[in-house]
């Protein structure tokens, strides 16, 4: 309980500063996917059977913060992605005590290296929380195993492994990095001298059989997909063993040096990111002082171990997870990038720079053991400190880019609080060096999350007149088209007419244009349609509001009425017959969930039943639509859109002269 409390310190510490109230401004699909799936649907990432539960943690966090009230905000998700941090540690922790019964200080030094490692430059960004999701259930499955061969009784080893296989299933079905660790754990345990190694013969069978089958799966899908897939189009170019090779020992000596791991200088806040750092390395040692007076560790002949081998195949035992860290990495062509490949090294990385600091003090023997111990504490606080300080930094870039993704939104939000289905929003004089999105498709998912329950697309232009990376939208004549390249919107087809166009002032708030600059238009456009003014209505959704963090002093925000109780497309086709082929999938209240988003907590909604929101959940039957909704002050209403419903508009609201 020590070892886990001082853990939740040091988390805090790096944590705190500047990552509560910081968001994503990209990665923004598993929201986004949250938003439009089902409750239990959320869960999964269709995209990739491979990756199916890659979306676990995020989707976690969603439903978290529907649960209680604050739907939109990222506070959920960072919350999350501390625990999952603190998780990693703390379960390293518990499996060093697997190996190290004796040696209780090792162990929490080792899980607080962990805690603290700081070599990827993904750290503090929840955009990759799937990365901190796959090792949680890795480090579990690795604990639960170990616990189930030493175990006495045979029924409660067959639940532990049956768990373990559960959660190695989860890992695995999240990512694939850690699969030769997978694959060699069983192997390490083999080689303990207390383990029993025919429990372990007799299940290790059952655990192989989850890798063997990704194995499998994995050949055919690669064999099926003829090159065609994500991960075949970001391997590396050349195989030649020496750059292979090359690259594994760089990763290693780049998770390793940790003097070297704050890499973004913010001078700015240097200053109290150092004085944090000491914090931490501060309650570290103070951790650390207790463990061992505790322990009374500090009594044995060998430094704080049972035997003075202890610290060599700690050593070893960190190599082996270092090395098998990397594998998969490598097989990149951004090898070297130190981005998103370095989570996993951690747990090598931490019982490796433990096991050298315990070497080191381990000798001269003629030196008081308390010094030794001392010294042993103070320089495991000195990697702490850099770690933290290198973890507290990368908090404070990513809350930079949140900042500036932020108030780039805020701008679109002051000149158009709420807009019509099938709008085309552009943003102009983005400026070039300063890109708050990167590449379009960033936008145009960020305009679906500020506009739910409403099909919207999105593009911008930087300050000198060039598209965005990624801009598939071409206007021509009288229409939005999309060119059929890029990430496809969710309007791929509009009139100019259908356009908003916003000048990019963050400062300023925003201004709307009144007119379409010429140089939108692919070739030539009726630019005289262009009519913002039609388009815009009403205020901010309170979800963008708490996702943006938005207040009434830079836009016009709702304040909170309508709560959907049941909304469902098509109840008068329920049960009806449809083609062969097609599916009837029709239930009462199918689209609550899609309405209460687009419309809970305005004070007025005109919800439009558009097949890009609602698709068509009873293909050739004639659908209704009918919503039901109360008022805060208890009044309750209705609303019914006859048959055909599709592409007509239903009025929502708690002013007491607007009910139905």
């Amino acid at each position: 309980m020590l070892a886990g409390g001082i853990y939740a310190v040091l988390v805090l510490i790096m944590w705190m500063p500047f990552s509560p109230y910081s968001g994503m401004p990209f990665e923004t699909a598993f929201p986004y996917m949250s938003e439009t799936s089902s409750v239990l649907g959320g869960f999964l990432y269709p995209a990739d059977p491979l990756r199916l539960h890659t979306n676990t943690f995020y989707h976690l966090s969603y439903l978290i913060a529907e649960a209680l009230g604050i739907g939109g905000s990222y506070v959920p998700f960072q919350v999350v992605h501390a625990l999952l941090w603190w998780a990693r540690g703390f379960l390293s922790f518990l499996l060093f005590r697997r190996f190290f019964p004796g040696c209780l200080t090792l162990c929490y030094v080792a899980g607080a290296l962990v805690i603290v490692h700081a070599s990827d430059g993904a750290m503090q960004w929840i955009g990759q929380m799937n990365q901190f999701g796959f090792i949680f259930w890795m480090l579990l499955a690795f604990y639960l195993l170990s616990v189930a061969v030493d175990v006495t009784r045979p029924a409660a080893a067959a639940l532990l492994t049956l768990a373990a296989c559960g959660a190695e299933y989860m890992s695995l079905w999240s990512y694939e990095s850690q699969i030769l660790m997978l694959l060699a754990f069983p192997l390490v345990l083999l080689v303990h001298r207390h383990r029993r190694r025919l429990r372990l013969a007799v299940i290790s069978p059952l655990w192989y059989s989850v890798p063997a089958f990704y194995i499998w799966l994995t050949i055919e899908k690669y064999r099926l997909a003829a090159g065609q897939t994500y991960q075949q189009t970001v391997l590396r170019k050349s195989w030649a063993v020496s750059g292979l090779l090359a690259d594994w020992i760089f990763n290693i000596v780049a998770s390793l040096q940790f003097w070297a791991w704050p890499r973004e200088p913010h001078a700015e806040i240097d200053g109290r990111v150092a004085l944090l750092a000491l914090l931490a390395a501060a309650a570290f040692i103070g951790g650390g002082a207790v463990v061992v007076r505790l322990t009374h560790e500090n009594r044995r002949p060998n430094l704080l171990a049972v035997r003075a081998q202890t610290w060599w195949t700690a050593l070893a035992l960190g190599l082996v997870l270092s090395a098998l860290s990397f594998p998969v990495y490598i097989m990149l062509d951004s090898a070297r990038g130190l981005w998103r490949t370095q989570f996993l090294s951690g747990i090598g990385s931490g019982l490796i720079l433990t096991a050298l600091i315990g070497l080191a003090c381990s000798y001269p023997r003629v030196v008081p053991q308390a010094l030794r111990v001392a010294v042993f504490l103070g320089l495991g606080g000195v990697i702490v400190g850099c770690g933290s300080f290198a973890a507290t930094r990368r908090g404070a870039f990513e809350r930079s880019l949140w900042e500036r993704h932020r108030a780039a939104i805020a701008a679109i939000l002051h000149a158009a609080p709420r807009v019509r289905p099938n709008t085309v929003v552009v943003l102009l004089n983005v400026p070039k060096n300063d890109d708050p999105f990167g590449h379009s498709m960033w936008l145009d998912l960020a305009l679906r999350l500020v506009y739910p329950g409403i099909p919207v697309a999105g593009t911008y232009f930087y300050d000198d007149h060039t598209p965005a990376p990624g801009d598939s939208l071409e206007a021509d004549g009288e229409r939005w088209t999309w060119n059929r390249t890029g990430f496809p919107s969710l309007v791929r087809d509009a009139p100019i007419a259908n356009t908003v166009i916003v000048d990019y002032a963050p400062r300023d708030g925003g201004s709307l244009l009144k007119t379409m600059p010429p140089f939108l238009c692919h070739t030539r456009c009726d630019v005289e349609l262009y009519n913002p003014a039609v388009l815009i209505s009403g205020t901010v959704s309170s979800r963008a509001a708490r996702r943006y963090r938005l207040s009434s002093d830079t836009v016009h925000l709702s304040s909170g009425g309508i709560s959907v109780r049941e909304a469902t497309y098509g109840q008068n086709c329920s049960g009806a017959a449809v083609p062969a082929g097609m599916t009837n999938t029709v239930t009462r209240g199918n689209f609550t969930r899609t309405v209460a988003r687009a419309c809970g907590e305005q004070d007025v909604c005109d919800f439009t039943i558009t097949i890009e929101v609602l698709g068509d959940p009873a293909p050739l039957c004639a659908k209704d639509f009918r919503i039901r909704w109360t008022c805060p002050d208890g009044r309750s209403a209705e609303n019914t859109v006859p048959p055909e419903a599709l592409g007509k508009t239903v009025h929502i609201s708690c002013y007491p002269a607007q009910l139905p």
